[in-house]
């Protein structure tokens, strides 16, 4: 039996499992010391094992009594693991019953007697195990749970994307979340998202921006319902011979439509949009604009637009509660003012019937009080009752 011990205790020391200990005599009961072993879990395991066998580790001890004698028969063992060595709150506990204790030396898997180890206890940097003997008090001090040699390797690998993160609700901490209540998404934590359904994929980027440095290659059609800008390239000369200053800058790729339909005799203004007309007409190179009438012969002429542009219109910066505006086009029909200076002017006018004005138009009553343009439908040379102006700024 001597020789059996000394065989086991020396392979212990040749394995390197875990270091060997030995713990405080029991209390109210004649058995006392105990020399225990953890053994690492597998390195691997199939995807449906590895929440069963990951957090699970064996444990090996040697039971003997007051007198130093080795146990024999079936004993109940308490284990506990804590993050500190004395005092604090279990973060594992377990119980096993009818442990058969042969010769002193006993084995169970822990985290496989009915209460698995939770997924965040080996995220603690120590761990410290406790163990009661039947009813008597925890064994003192706590024994500290060390990693086998191999698995030091792999405690840089906390850190990194576990499996159990790859589901709903998962990702990595503080960098990306997967999609919870069944949403096909992956979110970051400035805002960005992905998200597909059976209907398309949506990216958005952080503070609604997407940026792409290489070139985007689209293979289908492509949607844009926001504004699309691209970079102009800009030649400054200095009309002296020398080199031009190149730069660039965004030009909206987009176009804003205006409708105002006949209100008879007495019709107000549509206001047109002023941040996206500041924002399409108000830059270097200004805007596009034109201005048709649909349906001005429904009889004969049903649906189609007539009318004149593109007319190329700049705006300046408002100044005192004012701001310039010109409009020009080849045909040297141009045309300017001052939105705001207490006198209606049209910037564009078919036939008396549609006009794009720096005007406010309420029941045929134009005034210019106000800070903006707008798109009137007159009652005149073209009044059908369904007849539409349609205003197209381009940028």
């Amino acid at each position: 039996m001597k020789q059996r011990r000394i065989e086991f205790f020396l392979m212990l020391a040749v394995l390197l499992i875990v270091n060997f200990f030995t713990l405080l005599w029991l209390q109210g009961r004649p058995f006392a010391a105990v020399w225990a072993n953890g053994l690492a879990a597998p390195a691997s395991a199939p995807r449906a094992a590895v929440d069963a066998i990951a957090r699970t580790f064996s444990y090996q001890g040697t039971l003997r009594d007051a007198a130093g004698a080795l146990l024999t028969g079936q004993y109940k063992i308490r284990l506990r693991l804590y993050n500190a060595p004395t005092g604090g709150s279990a973060l594992h506990d377990e119980t096993f019953n009818n442990v058969v204790v042969r010769d002193g030396l006993f084995s169970v898997v822990v985290g496989d007697g009915g209460t698995p180890i939770g997924a965040a206890v080996f995220d603690n940097a120590q761990l410290f195990l406790g163990i009661t003997v039947n009813n008597d008090s925890e064994m003192l001090p706590r024994q500290r749970l060390h990693p086998v040699p191999w698995a030091m390797q792999a405690t840089s690998a906390q850190t990194a994307v576990t499996a159990n993160n790859l589901v709903q609700g998962g990702g990595v901490p503080g960098g990306v979340t997967f999609g919870t209540g069944g949403a096909k998404e992956i979110a970051f934590p400035d805002g960005g998202k992905i998200t597909d359904s059976p209907t398309g994929m949506t990216i958005i980027g952080g503070g609604n921006k997407v940026t792409t440095n290489g070139a985007l290659a689209v293979g289908g059609d492509l949607t844009v319902n926001g504004n699309w800008s691209a970079g102009a390239i800009r030649d400054i000369g200095d009309s002296n011979g020398g080199a031009n200053q190149r730069s660039t800058y965004p030009v909206s790729i987009n176009r804003y439509v205006v409708e105002a339909p006949d209100n008879g005799a007495s019709p107000d203004t549509v206001p047109v949009d002023n941040a996206i007309l500041t924002d399409f007409c108000q830059d270097v190179d200004g805007c596009k604009v034109s201005l048709y009438m649909r349906n001005w012969d429904p009889a004969s002429q049903p649906g189609l637009l007539a009318g004149v542009g593109p007319f190329r219109v700049s705006l300046a910066p408002v100044a005192s509660g004012k701001r310039q505006w010109d409009v020009r086009d080849v045909a040297a029909n141009n045309a300017a003012g001052i939105d705001n200076n207490g006198g209606v002017n049209h910037l564009m006018n078919i036939y008396n019937a549609c006009l794009f004005t720096d005007g406010e138009y309420v029941n045929a009553q134009g005034s210019d009080t106000t800070l903006g343009f707008g798109l009137l439908n007159w009652s005149g040379a073209y009044d059908a009752v369904n007849m539409t102006c349609v205003l197209i700024i381009e940028d």
